[in-house]
């Protein structure tokens, strides 16, 4: 990557199994960590499936055909398998893999917004949500989560990368009655190992959090499109928007029609020649029917449906009816 991210890391390698289409992501300073980070996934894979791994497919970059690399895959008996100079397509599964959790990252990042040194934590998020998503390459119904652990994913905590967040401070950092008991920050991803949101705070202090408030809509936004739509489309009484508008319309109306009809009382009342006819016709009026707007009420569009109407001739003769 062209900018460090925030823990200075400026590579990332990813590992994937062919059985389950796992991807586990690992993130390191220089070309050289390599080895390094490759031996200690290693040990945790074999370890959390219990099996061996038979095939390493990778490029033919330096870092690859090491010594310590071949020394590493004598000792446990694994085959290296790299692509032809030129030829990525050869591996074209983390090719793919990499190119398509890099959009991911860069989508995240202009959607909020934030900071581009989160890119790390972006395509880390990025493979925590593509191991819990099904894919053509596995059955139906099947996600890399579960053939990798046999656990079905839960995806209810899932929250929009780069969100507000307000963290829910314990009593023991609040300091009096009238401090601040949530500290506002922006959640950027799923730390492994606990059940926390990762949240990066105003201050730029990395917390570990579970009590939260979240906020993932722009308010802005959401009045942009409010603005751009089609005035056809808002339905009144339904929208909270624009529904106030109308009322006040309506209600601006029926008070100057109550207004009207209070004067044109006041002079009858003063003109007093047919005050007993009108007083009568008024007071049965008043309480005979009540006053509604007069504003045009349209259904919803899902009963604006032509309907075929045919018309029957109702038989004339006995023959016709037999």
């Amino acid at each position: 990557m062209s900018e460090p991210s925030r823990g200075g890391a400026l590579y990332f390698c990813t590992f994937t199994d062919d059985f389950s289409c796992w991807t586990d992501v690992v993130f390191w300073h220089k070309k050289s960590d390599r080895f390094a980070k490759y031996k200690k996934w290693l040990t945790k894979a074999q370890l959390h499936t219990g099996n061996k791994i038979k095939v390493l497919r990778s490029d033919n970059g330096g870092e690859y055909v090491s010594s310590a690399f071949k020394a590493l895959h004598d000792k446990n008996g694994t085959t290296h398998q790299t692509t032809v100079p030129n030829t990525p397509q050869q591996n074209g599964v983390a090719e793919r893999l990499n190119r398509v959790l890099v959009e991911m990252a860069r989508t995240m990042l202009r959607h909020k917004d934030v900071d581009q040194d989160l890119w790390a934590d972006a395509i880390k998020t990025a493979v925590y949500i593509k191991n819990r998503v099904t894919s053509h390459a596995l059955p139906v119904g099947k996600t890399p989560h579960y053939l990798w652990t046999g656990n079905q994913p839960d995806i209810s905590h899932m929250r929009v990368f780069g969100s507000t967040f307000w963290v829910v401070l314990h009593k023991s950092h609040v300091d009096d009655n009238f401090a601040d008991k949530a500290a506002k920050g922006i959640f950027v991803g799923y730390p492994g190992g606990s059940k926390a949101y990762k949240v990066i705070l105003d201050d730029g202090k990395i917390v570990k959090a579970r009590s939260v408030f979240f906020s993932e809509n722009n308010s802005s936004k959401v009045a942009d499109v409010l603005e751009d739509s089609p005035v056809d489309e808002v339905v009144e009484g339904e929208t909270g928007c624009d529904a106030g508008n109308a009322d006040q319309d309506v209600d601006a109306e029926d008070d100057q029609d109550v207004e009207d009809e209070d004067d044109g009382g006041d002079n009858q009342h003063d003109d007093g020649s047919d005050k007993s006819a009108d007083d009568n016709q008024g007071s049965a009026g008043s309480q005979d029917t009540l006053r509604r707007s007069g504003r045009l009420r349209r259904p919803p569009v899902k009963y604006w449906r032509p309907v075929s109407l045919v018309a029957h001739e109702a038989p004339m003769t006995y023959g016709k009816v037999v």
